[in-house]
């Protein structure tokens, strides 16, 4: 090693020898060497700036790196674009799945055979029956209470197509002895809604998000829980044939009729709950219509399809839609006008990028967002804003008096034509379904009144903010709040402290925030179950009671009001003292048991109209009812003596038979299955039932189901015995509530507590909204109660929730918004 470096040594000094011989010091021609050295400066500076340029652009380049990478939104935006593998079973399963995949001459046989399938729904729309939209019946009522888009027929049709191609793919797989082609990927292009290339992550990626989208878009991965989306399965659906046929019984026969079930089951028998006011059914409800509005089929043009009308029943013309529920003879309610069935339509079909069994669809977003307030779609979303100071589009009422904008449509499906006539109107809101019942109305005029209130409290503290920006930021306030009343003050009665506590579902204290961590194998599926909507959280029907104690402000006095003769009759909204009288009834009104049981007024006449409409007096009963209450045999000889064919059927609809039937329309398994998916034992005999389920239902069930694996999942679980020691629901809602609001805590990246959402909170907004109350609230946005309990779904206790005065009950301070110059 020494040898060589001395040789290398040698060489370099030889080297520069030879350089000083040959190249001498100075040269003759000076003016060419400076010209040479100038040169060469130039050259050098020419580099060190070149150098210079790529060290500051490297220092720019790492800075903005490190900054999105500590920035929430591009974390979030990250994620969704990585995100793939949507887990549709079980959001606790992470292991990926493998799905198959069609061949070529497959594919091209499926998309025959799902044109096949349009074509033949078309021609059946073509001859089918349809309703009468400007005849106002308890069945136009109840479509204008489901009122689907116009979208759906569109993405109907496509889902229509991949149905036929599913069952069409599946015949021939099982004649060849193959494995099935459930799961395997497949885009028939039938809709412009569909979305299977994801250009969702390229569209998500480009726009502002500080704010959420009107539809539920650009929240999760693969846009799960956005309008016109999927429900999510828990459990693969219960079809009768695998594929769409709603449900049957074990031993393939058909399940009894949901009309028998119903009043031999679900029969009426008052047991109240003292403890909890009928406000914690109207915010539940509120809160059901901003998560969830299942889209039923439709005729050519959005039309109402018939599926009991006399030519049907006669000649068995049945639209492949229509699912009547079976009314037997004898029937207390339907044998006086001899209808044997009770219309109900299918619910639409969704459409999938793959082969597989029928999905239905969820019209709204499925978070918690004040979507029932401002609406899902852009368009709507306009249409209910001043564009002023950030402001909703309200009505001023001849007195004063802040008042939800009015529907001039004389056909809404609301509508009286004897009080348009005197200038009292349905109302327009973010949801079409507003209108459904007197107390749900007065919590969309509340809300709507809250939005305002905090709007113009936000332009007293920045007077410089635009209209948009004042708008937007009261939005995400009533969103929050919204999350924050939810799961402070509606869940834990639902579910139970101790439920609440073992899921960390109780919102946080003081200022801290909650971080929820999404990784790529395990993203949380943010769109609504379908039992959750088809029948967990429908117990709550059975929490009302048949009459509600109402005060009359105009004639100054204290009465009972059926509950019936409450739904689609909003108007003593437009008297002075009307929302007053609204909410005290909320509030002073116990709920019912959860059970079984639910009320005649619910299974004998929802959306019952008037024998007569003659009169002013009878006229949408705007007036309180104490007495003259038609019985069932005075009905029937008034409809006997009258010409049948110019009688309008006084009867109303029965809501439980609807929520049974819904349930096999979607293909939801019974209730055994739902048990063992929860961690509860399954029982397998009748006799199992026993310690499960109350004996008194358990008599009815064994009398009407052959097998226990037949038990609906709505009816088996609101038979159960409660075993928790609090919360209002058996086990099974239980498991099932919490896992959607759980899904949808952990799932939504703008949620209220969240410290890497988009913009979170600060920590001195978070205190703040850590107060909100619905009792506040409500203080606020009525026009003239000055005291009420604070905790108002819980009924007042002079120890622990004694009425207090307004003034007297805590609230967000809203400076906390003043933006710091």
């Amino acid at each position: 090693m020494s040898s060589i470096r001395q040789t290398r040594q040698a060489d370099k000094q030889k080297s520069f020898h030879d350089v000083n011989q040959s190249t001498p010091l100075i040269t003759e021609n000076t003016t060419g060497f400076f010209r040479i050295r100038r040169r060469t400066i130039g050259q050098f500076q020419c580099c060190l700036c070149v150098i210079i340029l790529i060290i500051l652009i490297m220092t720019l380049i790492i800075t903005v790196s490190y900054s999105l990478r500590d920035n929430s939104t591009f974390n979030e935006t990250r994620t969704l674009m990585m995100a793939h593998q949507l887990l549709r079973s079980n959001w606790r399963n992470s292991t990926p799945v493998n799905y198959p995949s069609l061949s070529k001459q497959e594919w091209e046989e499926a998309i025959q055979a799902g044109e096949r399938a349009i074509m033949a729904r078309n021609l059946a729309d073509k001859s089918a029956q349809l309703f009468n939209p400007h005849h106002i019946t308890p069945l136009s009522r109840h479509r204008t209470a489901v009122k689907t888009s116009p979208h759906v027929r569109i993405i109907a049709m496509s889902g229509i197509g991949q149905l036929g191609a599913t069952q069409h793919i599946e015949k021939i797989r099982k004649d060849n002895n193959l494995h099935s082609a459930i799961g395997a990927y497949f885009n028939g292009k039938w809709s412009p809604h569909d979305n299977c290339d994801n250009s969702f992550f390229t569209y998500c990626n480009s726009i502002s998000n500080k704010y959420r989208m009107y539809n539920g878009s650009c929240n999760h991965p693969q846009n799960r829980g956005a309008a016109f989306s999927e429900y999510s399965r828990l459990l693969p659906p219960d079809y009768a044939d695998g594929i769409e046929e709603p449900r049957v019984a074990i031993s393939g026969k058909p399940l009894p009729s949901a009309r028998e079930i119903s009043l031999r089951i679900h029969n009426p028998s008052p047991s109240v709950n003292p403890s909890f006011t009928v406000m914690l059914a109207v915010f539940g409800q509120f809160i059901d219509h901003d998560m969830t509005a299942t889209a039923i089929s439709q005729g050519i043009n959005g039309s109402s399809l018939a599926c009991c009308s006399k030519e049907n029943v006669k000649n068995k013309l049945n639209h492949p839609e229509c699912y009547p529920v079976v009314v037997g003879p004898g029937d207390p309610v339907y044998d006086i006008t001899g209808s044997t069935c009770m219309e109900f339509v299918r619910s639409a079909p969704a459409s999938q990028c793959k082969i597989g069994p029928r999905q239905q669809l969820n019209q709204v977003t499925s978070f918690i967002d004040g979507s029932t307030i401002y609406g899902t779609e852009e368009s709507l979303a306009l249409s209910l804003r001043s564009n002023k100071s950030g402001q909703l589009r309200m009505y001023t009422s001849p007195d004063g008096r802040s008042l939800l904008p009015p529907s001039t449509d004389p056909y809404d499906g609301c509508n009286s034509a004897i009080e348009n006539k005197r200038g009292r109107y349905c109302f327009i809101t973010g949801d079409a379904r507003a209108n459904e019942n007197l107390h749900l109305t007065s919590m969309h005029l509340l809300w709507a009144r809250q939005h305002n209130l905090i709007a113009k409290k936000l332009q007293l503290f920045n007077p410089k903010w635009s209209d948009e920006r004042l708008y937007q930021e009261s939005r995400r306030i009533v969103g929050a709040q919204l999350q924050h009343i939810t799961y402070n003050e509606f869940l834990p009665i639902i579910l139970g402290d101790d439920e609440m506590i073992n899921r960390k579902l109780m919102p946080l204290t003081d200022d801290s925030y909650r971080n929820n961590q999404t990784n790529d194998s395990k993203i949380i599926d943010t769109a609504i179950s379908n039992n959750f909507a088809s029948a967990a959280f429908r117990f709550a029907h059975s929490l009302l009671p048949s009459l509600m104690k109402m005060t009359d402000n105009e004639r100054g006095s204290e009465d009972y009001i059926e509950l019936h003769k409450m739904l689609f009759n909003p108007y003593s909204l437009y008297n002075e003292g009307g929302i007053e009288s609204a909410i005290k009834s909320a509030t002073s009104n116990f709920i019912q048991k959860t059970s079984t049981h639910v009320t005649s007024q619910l299974t004998r006449h929802l959306f019952q109209d008037p024998l007569h409409e003659d009169d002013d007096e009878n006229s949408h009963h705007h007036h309180l009812i104490t007495s003259n209450i038609t019985s069932d045999n005075n009905l029937k000889s008034e409809i006997k003596t009258n010409n049948q064919s110019h009688v309008t059927l006084p009867c109303g609809l029965d809501l439980v038979s609807l929520n049974i039937q819904r349930g096999r329309d979607h293909g939801l398994p019974g209730y055994t299955v739902w048990r063992e998916y929860c961690g509860l034992s399954r029982p397998r005999s009748f006799d199992q039932l026993v310690e499960i389920i109350y004996a008194d239902n358990l008599n009815q069930i064994q009398q009407v189901y052959d097998h226990v694996d037949d038990i609906d999942l709505y009816t088996g679980a609101l038979a159960e015995i409660k075993t928790q020691s609090d919360g209002i629901v058996g086990p099974t809602f239980t498991c099932l509530i919490a896992d959607q609001f759980q899904r949808l805590q952990m799932g939504d990246r703008y949620w209220y507590e969240l410290s890497n959402q988009p913009y979170p909170f600060t920590p001195d907004q978070l205190v703040q909204l850590r107060k909100s109350s619905l009792a506040k609230l409500i203080c606020d946005c009525s026009d003239n109660i000055v005291h009420i309990q604070p905790q108002i779904m819980r009924s007042v206790d002079s120890t622990i929730n004694p009425i207090t005065l307004c003034e007297d009950i805590n609230g967000p301070d809203f400076t906390a918004w003043k933006e710091k110059k």
